[in-house]
């Protein structure tokens, strides 16, 4: 079963608490990556062909076509912080950060033990970000991403060890194929692209670069550009004066119509209003 994933932040991660019930329930997976910090309690943690017994302080990865659910035990129910964080996050600052999470299923050990050195750092920074997004103060997108980045590289340097030679180059070669993708949309995103575009320039099928950008950033290839339309709308409102029909089509929109919509729909509120609110004129 598929699990969909909203994020309520601007970055797109979640920290939540939460706690799984004393009773199996059905095997799931997300387009997401994920983290589990069991922080109390006891249980136990399922996957298709892995069940691990869980105590306070362990640590779970999971990635995103891995089937997986968590279970409390009954008479000490475990209770978790989770992190579901897109792909894109890892992939946009080192393609290297994903390699952890380019595994197969039944050759990983998803499990880091309580009490070990680096299963006390990163519960550390589990909290730290569940702090930082739920206290929302000031800069806190800016802290999160950092501190995600951070528990990232103590997983590469954990699990590298892992893989053979073999499996570490056809991995990072994986990576590398979708970093220049991404590199692709940044480099052309103004311009009225589409996904074949894309497929003709890294000489892919529409279909395969579909599939392939899907999996490795959990979103589409034209929410990906539709986000760096956006990123570069929100720059332009605070740093410039220019009208609002002029940032929207330099931004890449082709239609103003298209554009209010998108925009609203991520902002939560009008371009007019995100001027007004942090265009660099308020700060004097």
């Amino acid at each position: 079963m598929k699990q969909e994933i909203k994020y309520d932040n601007q970055i797109p991660i979640n920290a939540y608490l939460w706690s799984p019930k004393p009773y199996q329930q059905p095997l799931h997976f997300h387009s997401s990556l994920e983290i589990g910090y069991c922080f109390s309690g006891k249980g136990k943690f399922i996957f298709e062909n892995k069940n691990y017994d869980v105590s306070k302080g362990d640590i779970f990865i999971v990635n995103n076509t891995e089937l997986h659910i968590a279970q409390s035990a009954e008479r000490e129910p475990s209770q978790y912080i989770f992190l579901n964080f897109e792909p894109s996050i890892f992939l946009e600052a080192d393609e290297k950060l994903l390699l952890p999470f380019a595994y197969r299923s039944e050759r990983f050990e998803n499990h880091i033990a309580a009490g070990t050195s680096l299963a006390v750092e990163l519960g550390a920074l589990i909290q730290q970000i569940y702090e930082e997004l739920n206290n929302k103060a000031e800069a806190y997108i800016i802290v999160t991403r950092c501190k995600l980045l951070e528990l990232g590289v103590l997983l590469l340097r954990h699990y590298m060890n892992a893989f053979s030679n073999v499996q570490w180059l056809k991995m990072t070669h994986s990576q590398r194929e979708i970093k220049e993708l991404m590199m692709f949309a940044k480099e052309r995103f103004q311009e009225p692209i589409q996904l074949n575009d894309a497929a003709v320039h890294l000489g892919w099928s529409v279909a395969r670069t579909s599939k392939l950008f899907k999996e490795h950033t959990g979103t589409s290839f034209l929410n990906y550009i539709m986000q760096l339309r956006i990123s570069e709308a929100k720059k332009q409102l605070v740093t410039n004066q220019d009208s609002i029909a002029d940032i929207c089509f330099s931004s890449g929109f082709q239609s103003l119509a298209s554009f209010y919509r998108t925009f609203g729909l991520a902002a939560g509120m009008s371009p007019q209003e995100y001027r007004k609110q942090f265009g660099i004129r308020q700060l004097f």
